[in-house]
């Protein structure tokens, strides 16, 4: 089924509209052969990246009107993990489901697959990643909830779970789900605030994760924005790596020989081509300026040893990151673009 991705497109999840309605309708103007649903961090606070997924997660609070997040260590948490490790054990996905009030792109999503019936060979859901997660969301005192070794483990348990809810609410609607963990903090791994992450617990807590969702029949990707140590992404059990493409593409070259390990294992590259953190680059580039960039990168990895023919087969085309941070009026430029890219591998659009 992996092979069947070759040359599709899709997001990497959020849109800077406000309602679910004009992201969908936007999304209907500019299709993704690989639809997902819409992140909208502009709606609420609660739909930002780490809010979104806190549902379920014992001692979170939220104060949105101040757009704050923190975990709450008080009498109660213990009670509360407690329950949330009996929620694990029993598989009760229900109590990890995302609410519309925190997904509402989700659910609207969910009700326009069910009102157009049959079913899409692919579907994509995307969840924050556990080291994002667990280095964003502080505690009163200022400390990252990760380096507590037993909310550690919450926070991989309990988004593992929302991340299997929303594998068992998309397949009803696809062939075949892809599910993202989104992982921007990777690109600061190995900096001195994070010396304390080391490669085999990454590699642990990516394992654990890929392996109860495709247990679940799912295809697993993760994306990153920014550099990091690509190979260790290789290294790992991933299907799919999304990388930001346009900024940072030329640091992939670096990797070319971990990169070959993982083409061989049958992973592909979801390249990031169309810039979405620069609405300045975004107004000067045309269908024929992003097919110079891919080219040269293209090129650059055949030089490395890499085969232009696996290059050009186990990869997707998607945005350079996340549509949310943009002007509302930019999006329809990024998905504008975005199509034309599965023909710079002379590969005609599937659908």
């Amino acid at each position: 089924m992996i092979e069947k991705l070759s040359n599709l497109t899709t997001m990497i999840g959020s849109l800077p509209q406000s309602t679910a309605a004009d992201a969908l309708k936007i999304l209907d103007e500019f299709p993704l052969s690989i639809p997902t649903w819409p992140q909208l961090p502009k709606r609420s606070f609660k739909e930002a990246m780490i809010p979104q997924y806190s549902e379920g997660l014992p001692g979170i609070k939220i104060d949105e009107n101040e757009k704050k997040i923190w975990l709450e260590r008080n009498d109660d948490l213990l009670n509360s993990m407690a329950a949330f490790y009996e929620n694990v054990v029993s598989e009760n996905l229900e109590s990890f489901a995302m609410s519309e009030e925190y997904a509402s792109g989700f659910h609207a999503f969910i009700k326009k697959l069910e009102q157009e019936g049959g079913k899409h060979p692919f579907v994509k859901g995307q969840v924050t990643g556990p080291f994002t997660f667990g280095l964003g969301l502080n505690d009163r005192d200022g400390k990252a909830v990760w380096f507590d070794e037993q909310y550690r483990e919450v926070v991989v348990k309990g988004l593992t779970m929302k991340a299997l809810w929303q594998i068992d609410r998309l397949k009803k609607y696809a062939e075949k789900v892809i599910i993202f963990f989104d992982e921007p903090i990777f690109s600061a791994l190995g900096t001195p605030a994070y010396l304390g992450i080391d490669d085999d617990e990454v590699l642990r807590v990516m394992d654990e994760m890929i392996t109860a969702c495709r247990e679940r029949g799912a295809i697993v990707g993760t994306h990153c924005c920014g550099n990091m140590d690509w190979g260790l992404l290789s290294r790992s059990g991933i299907d799919i790596i999304a990388f930001d493409a346009y900024f940072y593409g030329e640091k992939l070259l670096l990797y070319a020989g971990q990169l070959r390990d993982f083409f061989e294992k049958g992973g592909i590259l979801a390249w990031g081509l169309v810039p979405t953190n620069s609405p300045e680059k975004l107004k000067t580039e045309t269908d024929d300026s992003l097919k110079e960039v891919y080219s040269q990168l293209v090129a650059g990895f055949i030089d490395k040893g890499l085969n232009g023919e696996t290059l050009r087969k186990q990869i997707l085309f998607t945005p350079s990151c996340g549509l949310g941070s943009l002007p509302v009026d930019d999006s329809p430029a990024v998905l504008r673009l975005l199509e034309p890219t599965v023909k710079y591998n002379g590969t005609p659009l599937k659908t």
